[in-house]
């Protein structure tokens, strides 16, 4: 039980140093996409305008059309940057986790990335599970998730989603929830995610996937911390599987928790 507790403890350290990286790191990011993104769309319209002139030769063209792609292509990285920095609760709303999740895992569930044969089970808890927020946003937050474990699981795989209510002895040890939690439990059968790297899967930036922006997992981090909540991963070579704990919200007045 003490081994337990030092490591649950050390697990919180370890999520709230990574808190502050991202929240510094997304004022920064804002920051570099305001002023990168103005000169940007002034650089594609005036070449642009230059490539569709009558005397334009060939050259001249194919080049504009290069110079239009490349500036598309980073202007839809500084959105994403923007998205990442921006993320915050915009809606205090009583939303249920399993109907969330189950949607999130129907959509991942059809993503043309998927391998052959790759299918997305969700179980939800038998009764709905509430939490307060943002509709909207855990919904991109579980998405990616799941969306990520689609993309690890081999030809033929299983994803599970799996939403369950966590009494208060089943929560990590200094996770500061005053009551039941809610769980999210993404597990894949994928090759997991490599010790090296382990540590870095959240940091912005970082990605293993070609013409990935490094900022899908960061953005879920951020968006379970608005909504009070931690992420957990665990992995090994036959498969990983990510946790998401969210406070579960007070029942209406005469309704008991269950």
């Amino acid at each position: 039980m003490i081994f337990q507790d030092i490591s649950d403890s050390k697990r919180l350290e370890e999520l709230r140093l990574r808190a502050e990286r991202l929240e510094a790191v997304a004022e920064l990011s804002a920051s570099l996409a305001h002023e990168i993104k103005n000169p940007l769309a002034s650089i594609r319209s005036a070449v642009e305008q230059l490539a569709r002139r009558p005397k334009a030769n060939d050259d001249e063209r194919i080049l504009g059309k290069l110079v239009v792609r490349e500036s598309d292509r980073l202007a839809r990285l500084l959105s994403e940057f923007l998205d990442f920095a921006r993320v915050r609760v915009t809606g205090g709303a009583r939303v249920d986790v399993c109907a969330i999740s189950c949607t999130a895992a129907l959509l991942a569930g059809t993503n043309p990335d998927r391998k052959s044969g790759v299918v997305v089970r969700c179980v939800p808890a038998p009764t709905p599970l509430f939490v307060e927020g943002d509709e909207d946003l855990l919904h991109r937050a579980v998405f990616n998730i799941v969306l990520n474990a689609v993309q690890a699981s081999p030809a033929n795989g299983e994803v599970i989603v799996e939403v369950a209510s966590l009494p208060m002895e089943q929560i990590p040890v200094g996770v500061p929830f005053p009551r039941h939690a809610v769980s999210v439990r993404v597990t894949d059968r994928g090759a997991g995610i490599p010790l090296e790297i382990r540590d870095r899967i959240f940091d912005p930036f970082f990605t293993t996937k070609p013409g990935g922006s490094g900022l899908g997992l960061p953005i879920v981090h951020r968006a379970i911390e608005a909504h009070r909540g931690f992420v957990l991963v665990d992995s090994s070579p036959a498969g990983t599987r990510f946790t998401v704990l969210l406070p579960l919200c007070p029942p209406p007045e005469n309704e008991d928790l269950r």
